[in-house]
């Protein structure tokens, strides 16, 4: 009896077909590194937002910044018109862009509205880009690009490299850019991997990464805040930031951050949080040794507390409305991280009606309370 090539085949193990989710290292290389340069570029762009109120006002630089921080809701526009791969070249890849373009000409005001805006749509891509994901593998690749980043800052003597000229802080931001480049190329060629429907609650997990990003910039991720507050040397402040880093990669490696936890244990894990950071960041804040187990325990409660928020944006099956959706939820936090770190640094400058402490608690209890949602949904 005569075959075909095309004819159907029997027997044998089947061939494999494309991963669901693509494999290796490069997604939570794209993570980390995409993480990391959105930190850089909001700590260069901050003091470029003040000088720019200096000079036309309050009330237009409100506004002003007001728009960028809420660039992010644009995201759906970009998914539509030019897909999710437009989506992660906009956001990840534009950051990047931005973070080489600071070190070539310097911060200037306009680079920091560039920058603050892409970096808000960058925000909704990185769960693009992690789709498929555990929210465990989330959080472990977020806070190993902190930590990359703050060691980075450790050898500059806490000085972003972006502020400073000479051969090492380039290398510092080619470093970065030419791996995040090269993973978000595999990325891209890799193709996207297809979202579930979702609910708006599952949506609203992204969310947890705005306040989470705005502790770890103000408080948890900064050694030269470890080292006044907690009258530390820069090595010692340096380092309790490593073991709080380190012991919060370790708890996300145990198993025990998968486990399903009752919303209520959240919503207690973000009010510690919140208490503690609010306790030592602020004009009534607590200082002294005291600052370094907060800290500590503070980046173990943030990661995991990531992780539970996470997992229900990632996630690959489900039931509910467009994937539009996610990048909704992640706008909404980039406007959280507006809400916290804006006025904490306007703070600085002019009082503000209310204890600026409450601002580093209210997103401790934000990060606790969407991260309860989550937990509520399971999965």
């Amino acid at each position: 009896m005569a075959s075909t090539e095309v004819g159907t085949k029997t027997g044998g193990p089947a061939a494999p077909g494309p991963s669901i989710v693509p494999q290796g290292p490069a997604r939570l290389t794209l993570i980390a590194i995409t993480v990391a340069v959105l930190a850089q570029t909001l700590r260069f762009s901050l003091p470029q937002l003040d000088h720019f109120a200096d000079g036309t006002g309050t009330g237009v630089a409100a506004v002003a910044v007001l728009a960028v921080y809420l660039a992010g809701f644009a995201a759906p526009l970009v998914r539509r018109a030019a897909g999710p791969r437009g989506l992660l070249l906009a956001g990840v890849g534009g950051l990047f862009a931005v973070r080489l373009l600071a070190q070539a000409i310097g911060p200037q005001t306009w680079l920091a509205f560039a920058g603050t805006a892409i970096g808000m749509i960058a925000v909704a891509a990185l769960f693009e880009g992690a789709r498929g994901l555990s929210g465990v593998g989330f959080a472990t690749a977020t806070v190993a690009g902190l930590s990359a980043d703050t060691a980075v800052r450790m050898c500059f003597a806490t000085w972003d490299p972006v502020w400073r000229n000479g051969i090492g802080p380039w290398l510092a931001c080619l470093a970065f850019v030419a791996l995040g480049a090269a993973a978000l190329y595999r990325e891209l060629s890799s193709g996207p991997v297809t979202a579930p429907g979702l609910s708006w609650r599952d949506a609203m997990g992204a969310a947890a990464f705005g306040p989470f990003l705005a502790l770890q910039v103000l408080v948890l991720a900064s050694p030269a805040f470890v080292a006044s507050s907690g009258w530390q040397s820069l090595t010692a402040a340096h380092i309790a930031i490593v073991v709080g880093q380190g012991l919060a990669l370790a708890f996300l490696a145990s198993g025990l951050a998968v486990r399903a936890v009752p919303g209520g244990v959240c919503v207690l894990g973000g009010t510690v949080l919140g208490v503690g950071a609010g306790a030592v960041a602020g004009t009534y804040a607590v200082t002294g040794i005291e600052v370094v187990p907060i800290v500590i325990v503070g980046q173990v409660l943030s990661a995991w507390l990531l992780a539970v928020a996470c997992r229900a944006p990632l996630r690959r099956a489900g039931t509910g409305g467009p994937v539009w959706r996610i990048d909704v939820g992640a706008a909404l936090g980039g406007f959280l991280i507006l809400v916290v770190l804006v006025p904490y640094q306007v703070s600085a400058l002019s009082p503000l009606p209310f204890p600026n402490n409450v601002l580093p608690g209210v997103a401790g209890i934000a990060l606790g309370g969407l991260a309860a949602a989550a937990a509520a949904r399971g999965g």
